[in-house]
């Protein structure tokens, strides 16, 4: 899975997923989406397991199939379920070498960024561009079959863009959580099913 995103204050923001593109405001101007806790428990379902059967899934929310396969098609329009995808072990393909990237431009205005962006976007093995605050502005993440070939990217993507003032590479050694799920208040969530009477009789095992 690729996802990409890329937020500055007070600008929009771009996302790619699965190579579609689409647009938003910056985190402190976005309403989240009113969830209620059911659409969390079936995201919090989905986020383990995103290939169970509707019948499956209604069971464990207390719902009937046809409202759970609708609650999960509003979820879905809404953009609160931005797709589904297989995760691949990057070792099992080539491409076990893992770095970080830390980039600072020679003068971060908008073009010089867009213009880095659509760069790192267009690049297979840039799996994350993050813009960020503090003394750099992006980190890079990306993947390599090994140390040279990123010793290659790095030469032709970094060393020769004039855009950039400077870089460090930081080779991961050993990954010990790397995770697609985001939380979901689960306590919350739980506490406000259990006092559900329709609800509580279901079981809440994941």
């Amino acid at each position: 899975m690729v996802y990409r995103c890329c937020w500055r204050s007070s600008e929009k923001s771009r996302f790619e997923f699965r190579g579609l593109t689409c647009q938003s405001d910056s985190p402190s101007e976005i309403e989240a989406p009113s969830l209620d806790a059911i659409d969390r428990r079936i995201l919090g379902i989905l986020q383990h397991d995103s290939l169970i059967a509707n019948q499956d899934l209604a069971d464990r929310v207390g719902l009937s199939p046809p409202a759970c396969l609708k609650r999960v098609r509003r979820l879905r329009a809404r953009r609160v379920i931005l797709g589904t995808v297989a995760l691949v072990a990057p070792e099992a393909v080539g491409y076990p070498v893992l770095v970080m990237a830390r980039v600072k431009l020679e003068r971060p205005r908008e073009e010089m960024m867009q213009e880095f962006e659509r760069k790192m976007i267009a690049l297979p093995p840039v799996i994350q561009c993050l813009t960020v605050a503090g003394d750099i502005d992006y980190i890079i993440v990306v993947r390599a079959r090994d140390i040279a070939e990123y010793q290659a990217f790095s030469r032709t993507v970094f060393a020769t863009d004039p855009s950039i003032r400077s870089y460090t590479s930081e080779i991961v050694l050993d990954v010990a959580k790397w995770t697609t799920k985001v939380p979901l208040e689960v306590a919350s969530a739980r506490r406000a099913l259990d006092s559900d009477p329709v609800i509580l009789k279901h079981s809440l095992s994941s």
